[in-house]
């Protein structure tokens, strides 16, 4: 098993019943010479993970409950007050659709029936 440190999730992607959710981070190398991504547009794709449909709304019914969970709602207050995440809503879903636009599309092959 191997561990991997990636900064978001570009894109999810949906096809035949997998999913496919892309993670995008930092260049490693660039970080360990100083230099840190000033933009989504200089993250790199770090990996893809394939899931089947049931264990994807596993993981999201999962992730639902963990943010619903009070204790969670005080980490986030606390990252709000730190300057980590942004109070405005409409900042979020800037940079969220940032990093979709810095992402390069997938191309599929289509098979002719």
């Amino acid at each position: 098993m191997s561990e991997n440190y990636v900064q978001t999730v570009s894109s999810v992607n949906y096809n035949k019943g997998i999913f496919s959710l892309y993670f995008v981070g930092q260049n490693q190398q660039n970080m360990s010479n100083g230099v840190m991504a000033e933009n989504d547009s200089e993250l790199e794709l770090k990996q893809v993970v394939h899931m089947p449909a049931s264990g994807f709304m596993y993981m999201v019914s999962m992730v639902k409950n963990m943010l619903e969970d009070p204790r969670m709602a005080a980490e986030f207050e606390k990252l709000v007050a730190a300057g980590f995440l942004p109070t405005d809503p409409s900042q979020e879903a800037s940079a969220e659709s940032e990093i979709v636009k810095a992402t390069p599309k997938k191309q599929t092959s289509r098979s002719k029936k």
